[in-house]
């Protein structure tokens, strides 16, 4: 594809396109959102063709370039008038039961698929979400490297994310600032 091969490309779309539609519409819920997401991942792959380095398998970069899409598009959401509208609306209303048992379920699983991760993930976890800390202000009150809690907050937060991947879009926003 480096090279200019329209076939490779063919080739590379024909193996990763439906995955990576299949991954996108579960987090966007929209066929045309999803379509547009796994276009603009090829059409940047191919633009770039020329800067990629040799790799082992092109899985993880398309992955990883569609996660950052879905990430947009959800903060875009943000901006949308129809979104502004709904949180106006929302404000306007009387508060409904309903909403703060939602927040608390949620909270709930989240704080239960916590609980099943090793315990010094779990800490570090709600000390960087909850507790909103540093990882430098994390590794000195646990008397640990810097270091360290970014890789435990890394892999307790992939870890986290797997497990909860039926409510996955409200833990992206809960967890995004």
């Amino acid at each position: 594809m480096r090279r200019d091969s329209q076939k490779a490309f063919e080739t590379i779309f024909e193996r990763y396109s439906k995955e990576l539609y299949a991954y996108s519409q579960q987090f966007t819920k929209s066929v045309e959102e999803a379509e547009e997401i796994v276009h603009d991942v090829f059409l940047c792959l191919w633009k770039n063709r020329q800067q990629l380095k040799s790799v082992e398998s092109l899985r993880p970069l398309l992955f990883k370039m569609a996660k950052f899409r879905l990430i947009n598009a959800f903060r875009a959401r943000v901006g949308v008038p129809a979104f502004d509208e709904y949180v106006e609306l929302e404000d306007q209303r009387p508060a409904d039961d309903h909403l703060p048992m939602e927040y608390e379920e949620t909270m709930s699983q989240i704080k239960h698929n916590l609980n099943l991760l090793p315990r010094q993930q779990r800490v570090i976890i709600e000390m960087a979400k909850f507790d909103e800390l540093t990882p430098a202000e994390i590794a000195r009150q646990l008397g640990i490297s810097v270091q360290t809690v970014r890789n435990q907050l890394s892999t307790g937060l992939k870890k986290l994310r797997q497990l909860l991947s039926d409510i996955m879009v409200m833990v992206m926003l809960l967890f995004i600032k």
